[in-house]
């Protein structure tokens, strides 16, 4: 058995202190307000091991976007790990996963306050490789050949439009794409 690199583990909580410290800035004052002398305050990470640690303020901000998509493809994981037999189950475990998820995580829900700055929602939906693309390829890759490119497409799709323009609960949310997949059979 090999021992766990200790500068890996160190260098690992590390970058979690500092993106957390990003999302609380975030979610408090928006990203606007998020400056690196801030999130080293905050972090208890010097300034210097910060920009050596994130790079730029703009990589600092996908380092944040990029460990909020993997959290929810957590959700994503576990919906089709609870039904391994069934790909709708799957999918509609997903999905659920995924919106109630959304509906309790802070930095979403700052990124997509009313009247907030639009800077790190900018960086979310204009580069399509920053949410949709990881999502679709995570997804595609869970459902192997089970479904179709333009289903998992669809489902990753309309996920993300309930997920950040919420017009229904989630169970409502669920059945519309139940319904959608059931179609595509």
């Amino acid at each position: 058995m090999t021992a766990p690199d200790f500068y890996s583990e160190l260098r690992a909580l590390r970058l979690e202190r500092v993106l957390d410290a990003s999302v609380e800035i975030i979610t408090d004052r928006g990203w606007d307000a998020l400056s690196m002398t801030e999130v080293a305050k905050r972090s208890g990470v010097p300034r210097q091991s910060l920009y050596k640690e994130v790079g730029t303020r703009t990589e600092l901000g996908r380092a944040v976007v990029d460990r909020e998509v993997g959290r929810f493809l957590e959700q994503v994981s576990s919906g089709f790990a609870a039904h391994p037999d069934s790909f709708e189950d799957g999918i509609s475990a997903a999905v659920r996963g995924v919106l109630e998820h959304g509906r309790s995580n802070a930095a979403l829900a700052a990124v997509l306050r009313p009247g907030h700055d639009s800077g790190l929602l900018a960086m979310v939906t204009v580069n399509p490789d920053a949410v949709l693309g990881q999502a679709s390829a995570a997804v595609g890759a869970l459902v192997g050949d089970r479904a179709s490119e333009a289903l998992v497409d669809c489902v990753v799709r309309l996920t993300l439009s309930h997920l950040v323009q919420p017009t229904v609960d989630v169970d409502e949310a669920v059945d519309r794409i139940d319904r959608v997949v059931r179609s595509f059979e």
